[in-house]
């Protein structure tokens, strides 16, 4: 019976109920539904127009109760005044961060900060141990030396001044494989100061303290090699400074083998700066790459797409698929696409140079790749394309394990939402010796073979001992 059907009959019984008038019974019955149905609708429509003001005043919905209930307790008992648009940034940041590793909201807050930077990356492991794990050429670190030596730290943890210490003629540099022990804030006459020990202290922790300052001095375990630090500290002082940084460095290092090393797959420099590499490495007549992705995070498909194009193996010049990508396009539904090497620089339009294949102009080219826990992302896609394509051998431990892709949303406040959309698959030679695309990586990574895992620290290039192996590997 369809709706017609049913509007028919009900307009039937008010007709017979309006000839049979001397039913008075009836026509009662009918006024009291009447009246009932008109006060349900008013209550309703009070109940709905309630609704709407208490969600107003909350800025909760009717269909998220159990928010409401935490706010109002908040806003009643909490310490601190709290409103809701702080309660729901908050509530929003954690709902975000706590589906996966990946997925969080980056604040576009106007909070002014002092610029320039201290010039290394840091890198901490599990034990909370704080790695000097790159010196950034011509930096503040790298132009830095030993102000200060302290003796080891007294029950409290903190150093000791040894006033022997003369910085002029013992000069003592920093260097990749050097730990933080602690950070010493001073003021602007540089005549009171205070410690604070970052070792096993959280990364974020130390983090918050070298990004609120311009000047520290840095307490630093000088790394002497086999797991072992010099004996007692020493003192770096520096201010920030602005100088010329890069996602891309080059290094001629030994003979015909060239070194270089990609920080990340970043959207501002990186392409147009390792395009320059690129050339460098052919006019300085090398054909041995090492490529350092040590703890290089990933970044960029766009990138990884361009800077491919040169590492490949491409006799057929075609553009090359990478990883093959799987997302939700929205509501669950399924897309795949294949992310391929490129030619133009999708990422600069400003860099107007082609890429091509190091290979088509370089005789008996090859890449060893140095990577670790901390190279993640597109550095693996970029590894499994390579170990496909050239028979790429990687050197040092395994990698993060990071096979799945975020999308970027800009929410109404201006804040980036960053949410895991999707996962890569790399390829592989399949049982047939054609394309195999059923291999994602995400929480295995890839593992160097057996004679190509380096467990020690990474160290400045002259005597890295992961470099040692790649140059093994060339035959040097």
């Amino acid at each position: 019976m369809d709706n017609q059907e049913l509007k028919s009959i009900f307009q039937e019984e008010d007709r017979d109920a309006a000839v049979k008038g001397k039913d008075g019974g009836r026509r009662v019955s009918i006024k009291i539904i009447a009246i009932i149905t008109v006060i349900s609708i008013v209550v309703m429509g009070a109940c709905f127009g309630i609704g709407i003001a208490v969600g107003a005043n909350s800025g909760i919905k009717n269909d998220m109760p159990l928010m409401q209930e935490v706010y109002e307790l908040i806003k009643e008992y909490y310490y601190k005044d709290i409103s809701w648009n702080d309660f729901q940034k908050l509530a929003a940041g954690e709902m975000a961060g706590s589906l996966d590793n990946f997925s969080f909201i980056i604040s576009q807050s106007d909070d002014s900060t002092s610029t320039g930077s201290f010039g290394f990356n840091i890198s901490s492991n599990v034990y909370n141990e704080h790695i000097i794990s790159f010196v950034v050429p011509q930096s503040a670190a790298w132009n830095a030396t030993a102000n200060f030596k302290f003796s080891e730290a007294d029950e409290y943890g903190t150093p000791t001044m040894d006033e022997s210490f003369d910085g002029e003629t013992e000069v003592v540099k920093i260097d990749e494989g050097d730990k933080i022990y602690g950070l010493i804030v001073m003021d602007a006459q540089r005549s009171e100061s205070k410690f604070y020990k970052v070792e096993n202290a959280n990364s974020q922790y130390m983090r918050n303290i070298i990004s609120e300052n311009d000047a520290l001095v840095f307490v630093i375990k000088k790394y002497v090699g086999d797991g072992r630090y010099s004996q007692g500290y020493y003192g770096f002082y520096m201010e920030k400074s602005v100088f010329e940084e890069s996602t891309v460095y080059y290094y001629d290092h030994i003979g015909d083998v060239g070194i270089i090393k990609v920080t990340e797959f970043g959207v501002v420099d990186t392409t147009e700066a390792f395009a320059e590499c690129v050339n460098k490495f052919i006019a300085d007549g090398n054909k041995k790459l090492i490529l350092d992705l040590r703890n290089n995070g990933g970044g960029n498909s766009a990138t990884l797409e361009y800077m491919a194009r040169f590492l490949l193996n491409n006799p057929s010049d075609v553009d090359q698929p990478i990883i093959k990508l799987e997302s939700n396009a929205g509501n669950g539904k399924k897309t795949s696409r294949y992310v391929k090497s490129s030619k133009v620089d999708q990422v600069n339009g400003g860099n107007s140079l082609t890429a091509f294949p190091i290979a088509s102009k370089v005789k008996d080219f090859d890449i060893v790749v140095l990577c670790n826990g901390g190279s993640a992302s597109a550095s693996e896609a970029l590894i499994g394309a390579l170990q496909y394509y050239n028979n790429t051998k990687i050197v040092g431990n395994t990698t993060y394990g990071k096979g799945v892709a975020q999308r970027t949303f800009t929410l109404s406040t201006g804040d980036l939402l960053y949410v895991t959309n999707g996962t890569y698959y790399v390829p592989t030679v399949g049982e047939d010796g054609g394309t195999d695309w059923s291999k994602c990586i995400h929480g295995v990574g890839f593992t160097p073979d057996k004679e190509n895992i380096v467990e020690e620290r990474s160290l400045s290039y002259d005597k890295d001992p992961y470099v040692k192996r790649a140059m093994e590997l060339f035959g040097k």
